[in-house]
Parts: structure tokens; sequence; C-alpha cells
């Protein structure tokens, strides 16, 4: 009888010792209005996007940012990045060579 015991208070306290670790994985979506479109209104629009997601990024504690894709509608621009706190090299590598999630 003590010996099962002793098992299953060591198997708990293994478990209690050992946690998993979990990647956190974000999209980010980012709109930026536009007053016309010419090239230096978009390239502004999309730095300002830029800063924004990375700025919101940083404040989560992510530290790996792609940009997923930008859109320019007919008087906004959205700009879509993943962020995620675990390393790319890690996660399987797609033919374009993002990061698949």
């Amino acid at each position: 009888m003590n010996r099962p015991i002793s098992l299953l208070a060591a198997s708990l306290l293994m478990a209690s010792l050992v946690t998993p670790v979990w990647a956190r994985t974000v999209r980010i979506e980012t709109t930026v209005a536009l007053s016309d479109h010419s090239e230096e209104t978009i390239t502004r629009a999309i730095t300002q996007a830029v800063e924004t997601a990375v700025r919101g990024a940083t404040a989560m504690g992510l530290s790996w940012i792609w940009v997923d894709g930008a859109r320019v509608l007919s008087d906004t621009l959205v700009l879509r990045m993943t962020a995620t706190d675990d390393d790319p090299d890690d996660q399987d590598v797609g033919g374009d060579g993002q990061p698949t999630l």
C-alpha cells in the first residue's frame, strides 16, 4: 500500500515541476487613413502602420514580427502582421520562407 502511494506522490511532484511551454502568436491588423493614393502617402501610411503594430507587439512581449500582407482600399491602408514570442526557426517553414502557423 505504501509503494503505490509513494509512486503517486512522486508522479504528482514531477507533474507540478514540469510545466509546458506555450508560445503566444497573435495576428495584428492595423488600418491607416489615406488622403490620396500617391506613392509618398502610401509609403508614409505603411511606415505608420508598421510602427503601430511593432509597438503593440513589443508591449505584449512578442519578439518576432513579420508582415503577412497589405491592401490599399478606397481611403485606407490595411496592414496584416503576425507576431510571436517563439523563435520562427523552430516552426515549420512554408514555401515562401515564412513560418507556417
